[in-house]
Order: structure tokens, then sequence, then C-alpha cells
């Protein structure tokens, strides 16, 4: 065997977003959205793994398999359930997962929004209302000034390029489920406002405290004719974000996979400039609400590519390229890999993608990448969204009839590398 050190003082964590493990967040436009009449969602959430009421024991666990880290949301549903209300029994409630998490020796990074909005904002359009970023920061103020000085990382918006392209573009489904190119746009307008107002409020209350947004970057590759196009698309889901970030103390790096665009037949005509920006934009929001559609039905795009129960392609060391594409838009900006993980039922499938990801990343490292950490997706088994229960994300197992969690195989594994900051790797 060999080995291979990360640097000291490296974060090491997995993650959780409140709506996906909490259970019954009945005030969410994610709640509304799973309960209507033909609903895409393939199951409600329900009372997911109730880890509102769990969490103590849950974050024993996570402490104990060797974490130093615990990236989770706060609900935005929960805590202002009523325009202008603040429930101060759902922030208490939030402190004391802080403070649990000191008191277990994990780091929290705190995200303030993953997804969900409260459905009295989602009536009012959600991130296409005209006041969303300004109550945003009203939002953040309140929940940073709940929790005090026991916060030291703070995530503003989980994955702002998917929430504008999913749930305005029509890229797949997500609420409120509008498409067209302008509301893209509008929402992507939206979402980097509320993120600055949201980093200024932080800053103001907490200036030692380090503050991102998370992106969700894929490893592009194209051929000649789909070049624009793959430009274009990866403008407005990852670059208007990135450089949204050039004042923040980190860049939050989420990745799962590669997408690859071939679109032979439009090469010539892009190479005769002979479609506008009107045209690729077309081709953009029906390019990729195909492919979301592939995925989501399981179907790959390309015979004999090994997939993931979401669909994707086994890529683990797609992270490392985005991680460097970050690094190239933002030189020297400090980057924390917020979110990598698969999708499997098995689980050294798993471990293998932890191990090449973990590989590649130390690569990236070692040419001057200020990379400082590497948080996993998902913490446990949960609800994936439109997908419901079926795509097991977790390094621990959760039987939701009893409630009842189990370490897997590659919990331990991950656990055991944070602990000793290093991967031992076959030679």
């Amino acid at each position: 065997m060999s080995e291979i050190e990360f640097p000291k003082g490296f974060l090491w964590g997995t993650a959780t977003a409140a709506h996906q493990v909490e259970g019954d967040n009945t005030n969410s436009d994610w709640w509304t959205f799973e309960h209507e009449p033909g609903s895409p969602c393939k199951e409600p959430s329900g009372t997911a793994i109730e880890h509102y009421k769990r969490y103590p024991r849950d974050i024993a666990l996570l402490a104990g398999l060797g974490f130093n880290t615990y990236r989770f949301s706060v609900e935005w549903a929960r805590i202002e359930p009523d325009e202008g209300r603040f429930d101060e029994v759902q922030l208490d409630h939030y402190r004391r997962m802080v403070d649990l998490c000191g008191k277990s020796g994990l780091t929290p990074m705190v995200t303030l929004n993953h997804f969900t909005l409260p459905q009295w904002l989602a009536d009012r359009g959600g991130w296409l209302s005209a006041s969303i970023a300004v109550l945003f920061e009203r939002f953040t103020r309140r929940v940073v000034a709940a929790l005090g000085d026991e916060v030291d990382w703070y995530c503003t918006l989980n994955e702002p390029g998917m929430v504008a392209f999913g749930g305005y573009g029509g890229g797949f489904p997500f609420p409120p489920a509008l498409r067209g190119v302008q509301n893209w746009k509008a929402a992507t307008a939206a979402l980097v406002k509320a993120h600055k107002l949201s980093r200024a409020a932080i800053k103001e209350l907490r200036p030692d405290a380090k503050v991102g947004l998370t992106n969700a970057m894929q490893e592009w590759e194209s051929n000649a004719g789909g070049a624009p196009v793959m430009k274009y698309a990866r403008r407005l889901m990852e670059d208007a974000f990135i450089e949204a970030a050039v004042d923040d103390d980190f860049i939050g790096v989420q990745t799962y996979t590669r997408i690859r665009l071939e679109l032979a037949r439009a090469a010539g005509l892009f190479a005769n400039l002979a479609l506008g920006i009107p045209q690729i934009e077309k081709l953009v929001v029906e390019r990729f609400t195909s492919w979301q559609l592939d995925v989501a039905s399981g179907v790959s795009s390309e015979p004999g590519v090994r997939t993931t129960q979401m669909g994707y392609e086994f890529r683990p060391q797609a992270v490392a390229a985005t991680v460097r594409r970050a690094a190239q838009l933002l030189p020297g900006k400090p980057i924390i890999v917020t979110e990598h993980g698969i999708a499997t039922a098995d689980d050294a499938e798993r471990i293998e993608f932890i191990t090449e990801g973990l590989r590649s990343l130390h690569q990236v490292i070692a040419d001057g990448i200020p990379l400082q950490g590497y948080i996993h997706w998902s913490a446990f088994d949960n609800f994936e969204w439109a997908s419901g229960y079926a795509m097991q994300f977790g390094l621990i197992a959760v039987d939701r009839t009893i409630q009842e969690r189990t370490v897997k195989p590659s919990g331990r594994f991950l656990g055991e590398i944070a602990r000793a900051n290093r991967l031992l790797l076959p030679t």
C-alpha cells in the first residue's frame, strides 16, 4: 500500500439538506409540489428520515465515524412560516443543532437555502418575485443573529444554477416548473443578487465567518458542433455564479458526473454563424431538458457507458476537472468540494467512487490549487427530490419503517480517511 496525505486542517465531512431528511416540511413549495395532482415526483417526502427529531443520534454517529465537519441546511419554510413571522422555536432548534455539532467535535457548515422556499413566497413568484433577494437578506440576518458566533462557515445558496434552470428554464422537475429562457435569466439574476446581499449581511454580523455559495459543476465535453451550445449552457448554469463569488471567502464545488454534448448536425451551421443567440438558447433548453429526462429515466445517452442509479455517467474524477476550472476562473480563491457522491446500491462501487475522486483531488492539491475540504453527499440515504427514496446516496442506510440507521462500509472507509487525514492506495 502507498498513502497520500492531505493538508493539515483539511475539512472532512458529509452533508444533508433539511427537506430531504427532516420530514413533514409542510409549509414549503416542495411539499406542495410533491402533492399536486399529476406531480412528477415519484413519491412525497413524508416523514423523511426524521432527522428533525433524531439529529442528536445522527450527529453522534457522524462524529463517531471520524468526520470533523457537518454541512446541513436550515429550513426557511419552518423559520418564517408566514411572511414576517419568525418562529423562535425553530431558530432554537437549529441553535441546538449547531451547539451539539461543536460539542461533538464537528465544525458546523450551515447552508441558508437548499432549494426549498416557504409556500407564501412561492405564491408570490419565488425567484421571479421582485422582493425575494431582500427577503432572503432579512432571513439571513435573523438566522445568523440566532446562531451567534458558533458558526464559522456559511453557504448562502445551494446550487443556484440548478434552481434557475430546473425551476424556471424547464430543465427538470423542480417547482415552480416554469419554462423559458427569459424566466431562467431572471431567476439567475435574482439568485445572484440574493447571494450578494446575504453575503454582505453575514460579513456585517460575523466578519470572521467564511462565506460562499455552492455551485453545481459538471465536467463538460463536446464536439465542434456542440461547443457553442455547451459554452452558452455552462455560462448560464455555472459561470454566472462563479463570477458572483469573486468576493466570497471560498468557492463550493459540487460535482457528480461528466456531460458530453454531441451536435454533429449543427456543426456546419455554427461554423457559418448561421445560428444566433436565440437559436443557441433554444438548443440549450431542448438539449439539456432531453438530457435530464434521459437521466431521470435511467437511460444512458451512450450505450456501454457505466452509469449510476441516477443515470449519470460513473465519473468520480470529474470533480478534479471542475475544481481546476473553478480555480482557473477565480485564481487563488480557496475551494471546498461541498458535494461529491454517487447513487448506488453497491457500496463497493461507492468506495471506488470516493477513492478515485480523492486520488484525483490530491493531484489538484499537489498542483498548488488551494483545496481546503471534501464533503461527501450524502450522510444518509434520503429523499432525492423528484426521484423519491429509490436513490441510495448515503454513507449510512436508513430503514424508514423503523428509522434504524446502519453504517455502510463506505461510511467507515471515508471516516477512517478523515480521522487519519490520508488515503491508503494499493500499489
